[in-house]
Parts: structure tokens; C-alpha cells; sequence
């Protein structure tokens, strides 16, 4: 008990708000820093393993939200499990309306509800409630 304990202190001492040029920075060196509804995850090294390949993140997803890439792919809401693998925290609020949609397209409202519903060990960053999170420039609970 007292390990896991140690290890979930590890990592929440290590999540932080993101700039966005820091997450441009990073891909810009050979990272693969996704952003997710305003999560910042780092897939670098599970990138070879994922089911549709290694090319689809880095041509689409990169320096953008890829909600919607994330909701047409992913119709099963099993891989919501694994996002806290790859949680490294959140866009800071003052950036967030830097981050363009990929494709200029906007995941579903029902997408973000059941995201949020599988997320809830996410910082809370914006207006102060934990359970509230931006979409960038979009409330939702």
C-alpha cells in the first residue's frame, strides 16, 4: 500500500500546466506530445504499439486538440482507460485558445461528457471546481 501510495505522490508531483509552445517545443524535437480536451499526453514511446500504426498520430494529431481524431477512431471508449499512463497535465488556461481542433472540427458534446466521465483524476484548472474542465473556449460539466 505504502508503494502505490509513493508512486501515485511520484506522479502527481510531476504533472504541471503546460504552455503550449512547451508542447510545440517538445513535438519539435521528436516528441509525441498529444493534447486531449486540454490533457497534455506524452505518447512517444507507446507510439510503435499503437493499433493504427505509428504514422497516423504524428501526420494528424500533433500541436493540435485531437478530440475529434480520438472520437472517430476510438468508437470503443476502452482506450479512455489508459489515458492516465500517458497524463503529463494540463494546458495552461492562458493558451488554451491557441490550440486549434485538428481538421477545425470539434469532438461531440457526448464525446466530452463520456471522456470527462472516464477523467476525473485530471487538475482541476479552470474556474476553481474540480469537476469542471475547458474545451478550449468551451465550458462544459
Amino acid at each position: 500500500m505504502a508503494y502505490c501510495q509513493n508512486r501515485l505522490g511520484q506522479l502527481s508531483d510531476n504533472l504541471k500546466l503546460w504552455r503550449f509552445q512547451e508542447v510545440v517545443k517538445a513535438n519539435n524535437q521528436g516528441r509525441s506530445i498529444l493534447i486531449l480536451d486540454g490533457m497534455v499526453l506524452d505518447v512517444t514511446d507507446w507510439l510503435h504499439q499503437h493499433p493504427g500504426g505509428s504514422t497516423i498520430i504524428p501526420a494528424q494529431a500533433l500541436n493540435v486538440d485531437c478530440g475529434r481524431f480520438f472520437e472517430i477512431y476510438h468508437a470503443s471508449r476502452e482506450s479512455f482507460l489508459y489515458l492516465h499512463d500517458f497524463y503529463l497535465g494540463e494546458v495552461h488556461p492562458a493558451d488554451r485558445s491557441m490550440v486549434q481542433q485538428g481538421r477545425g472540427e470539434y469532438p461531440s458534446d457526448d464525446f466530452l461528457h463520456q471522456l470527462r466521465q472516464y477523467t476525473t483524476w485530471r487538475l482541476a484548472v479552470s474556474g476553481g471546481h474540480s469537476g469542471d474542465h475547458l474545451h478550449l473556449g468551451r465550458s462544459a460539466r
